[in-house]
């Protein structure tokens, strides 16, 4: 009974005669219920016009085509654009300053980051000034597509592409990614002005990898083309980290079941004078403790407000 009825209550969006009406209270109570479920829903649609109201023009980069944004407060928007005709989800973390972090999610992630890294990381730059970007790859997250279809050169050149948005609207860009995320993050900021880079857990690919007779390989529940893996492999993951100049902070864990000792080393032993690389004892591949994991954060965030102070316009 208790089911039934909330579960009316929790979908303004829904009619309640779609609800199963065989809980007690007849007649009189379903008409309690469609009662409060239009109140409900004329409240909603009220708050939906006021945060489009409150969507900040200014946040938008220029030539970003947006669709549907949602505001859950003066800061915080969820919006979609388009990338190459293909709608990606993202979410803008408005500080109202002339930088911004964009965040790159992991192999099977999405734009909150693992146990909501990102989101937690998004909100400390924003109290510190400093404005964010966080996106779910295509076939990822609320993102158009299937995950069979990724790609780890789309992942590469998303980046670029919403990295240069910001750019050309003269924003100092920071990228920051996790994982695979991390490893796209790396090949996209080669050749591009950032102010800095954070990586973390990031993968060298350095293993070749085999091809799976079906085509794809399966991974918690989601199947990926063979393509993402071998395109991760060709990539050469270190080479463009020893290119880039800007600012970069690597975070690694010596119990990641994931990214093996070599392919560690692989980032390591190729790491100029820019690049900063805390490594982790015992610590897995994402699975950090509250305390593990706020204390990553904290150290992110004060790298890239201390490099983000500095204007990267010259390079552009």
């Amino acid at each position: 009974m208790v089911g039934r009825i909330s579960c009316c209550r929790t979908s303004a969006a829904q009619q309640c005669g779609d609800c199963p009406m065989g809980f007690a209270g007849g007649s009189e109570r379903r008409r309690e219920l469609r009662r409060g479920c239009r109140v409900r829903d004329r409240r909603s649609h009220a708050a939906s016009n006021m945060g489009r109201r409150l969507f900040s023009q200014r946040g938008r980069p220029r030539g970003a085509a947006c669709q549907a944004e949602i505001v859950t407060s003066p800061s915080e928007t969820f919006f979609r654009t388009d990338i190459r005709g293909r709608s990606i989800a993202c979410a803008r973390h408005d500080a109202d300053s002339e930088a911004t972090v964009i965040f790159s999610h992991g192999f099977r992630g999405e734009k909150t980051g693992p146990n909501r890294t990102f989101v937690r990381a998004a909100r400390q730059l924003a109290a510190a000034g400093i404005s964010s970007l966080r996106f779910d790859q295509y076939g990822s997250g609320d993102s158009d597509g299937d995950f069979l279809e990724s790609r780890f050169t789309d992942w590469v050149e998303t980046i670029k592409l919403l990295a240069r948005r910001e750019l050309d609207a003269g924003r100092r860009v920071a990228l920051f990614g996790q994982s695979m995320g991390a490893s796209a993050t790396i090949c996209a900021a080669d050749g591009l002005p950032v102010g800095a880079v954070v990586a973390w857990v990031p993968d060298a690919n350095i293993d070749a990898f085999t091809a799976r007779p079906d085509g794809f390989v399966e991974e918690g529940g989601q199947r990926v083309g063979n393509a993402f893996w071998q395109e991760a492999y060709a990539a050469d993951v270190a080479q463009h980290l020893a290119a880039i100049s800007a600012p970069t902070y690597l975070v690694f864990g010596t119990a990641d079941e994931y990214v093996s000792t070599e392919n560690r080393e692989a980032l390591v032993e190729v790491a100029g004078s820019n690049v900063s690389i805390d490594t982790f004892d015992g610590y897995p591949h994402s699975a950090w403790t509250a305390t593990q994991a706020d204390d990553i954060i904290n150290r992110s965030v004060k790298f890239l407000v201390r490099h983000l102070a500095t204007s990267n316009a010259d390079a552009r």
